[in-house]
């Protein structure tokens, strides 16, 4: 029987503490190790009502019943009834394969439980797409004249006009805008990549004027770079940032929960149905697989089958 000590050693609150400790130093984003602190403890309290206190006896089946879990459970925030999505049920997943790799490779494990462990569904675009004329409303919601306005023109402009993800646009510093050229360095997307990706007019028109008057009037410390700025003259956070899009959502009349993602896959769908390539769809959304991209591709399909039906000789007579 092991100690008491070596037992403490592999605790799961002693390794999640050392894990999150190495962490910075491997170079992964602050929005992994974010994640970590999250998913890890949920994946720990889960084991425990299994009656698992001991990182040596975690299996594939209690991993599979946490996967489970995280399907069928319902989201403490959001829409009542409401489940994780698939994309935050991937997430999870990887965060516990990180983990238990993690192990392994530390001499803790011999065997990886999560080496198998499947990922959920295929993603998906979300049940319904922004329409053109709904994003073009959402975009004019925020007033020109008002200091908050602007900015909010501004973020709107650069999530839709460049499908930059929720934490690559609260990222941004002023530093990483090129209105000359009209470009934006992302810094640390996914992978820790960094890209440029180009400003369509609007959003460079948007970016001029928050610049030149909203931003100045929000900032109180000459030494803060943060691109977006809350009332208090800080980097906006995640929580500003989707009060503001549900407010001018409501106000542009478009049902339904707008979250950050819905403008990035506005976005790559227009994009699409404008003839981009696919390959360049995904140089711009900074996707490491094609397959990611990919998925963009349905909304083909559905306006496919909706000509068909609509059109074709056979469909009318159905009909």
């Amino acid at each position: 029987m092991p100690t008491r000590g070596v037992a403490e050693r592999r605790s799961f609150s002693a390794l999640l503490a050392a894990h999150l400790e190495e962490l910075p130093a491997r170079g992964v984003s602050r929005s992994v190790i974010d994640r970590a602190r999250l998913v890890l403890p949920r994946l720990f309290e889960h084991l425990h009502r299994q009656g698992i206190w001991d990182v040596l006896s975690v299996r594939e089946l209690h991993l599979l019943r946490f996967a489970r879990h995280l399907a069928e459970v319902p989201k403490k925030h959001g829409r009542e009834g409401a489940t994780l999505s698939v994309g935050a049920q991937s997430c999870y997943l990887h965060t516990v394969r990180r983990f238990f790799l993690w192990l392994v490779k530390k001499g803790v494990l011999l065997e990886d439980p999560a080496r198998d462990l499947p990922a959920p569904e295929s993603l998906r675009l979300p049940r319904r797409v922004l329409t053109k004329a709904e994003a073009r409303r959402l975009m004019s919601a925020p007033s020109r004249s008002s200091v908050q306005g602007q900015r909010d023109r501004a973020i709107l402009e650069v999530l839709y006009g460049t499908g930059l993800r929720r934490g690559e646009c609260l990222r941004l510093d002023v530093t990483d805008v090129d209105l000359g050229q009209e470009l934006l360095l992302v810094r640390s997307g996914k992978g820790k990549k960094d890209r440029m990706v180009p400003l369509t007019r609007q959003a460079a028109s948007a970016l001029d004027l928050y610049l030149r008057e909203g931003r100045l009037e929000l900032v109180k410390d000459s030494c803060e770079l943060a691109l977006f700025l809350s009332k208090y003259g800080l980097r906006m956070s995640p929580t500003c940032l989707w009060t503001l899009l549900t407010k001018h959502a409501q106000a542009a009349r478009i049902e339904g929960a707008v979250f950050p993602h819905a403008l990035r896959h506005a976005y790559a769908t227009h994009l699409l149905k404008g003839k981009a390539s696919i390959r360049h769809v995904q140089e711009l959304l900074g996707h490491q697989s094609l397959q990611s991209t990919a998925i963009y591709t349905r909304v083909h399909i559905e306006d496919l089958h909706e000509v068909v039906s609509r059109c074709h000789p056979r469909e009318r007579r159905r009909r």
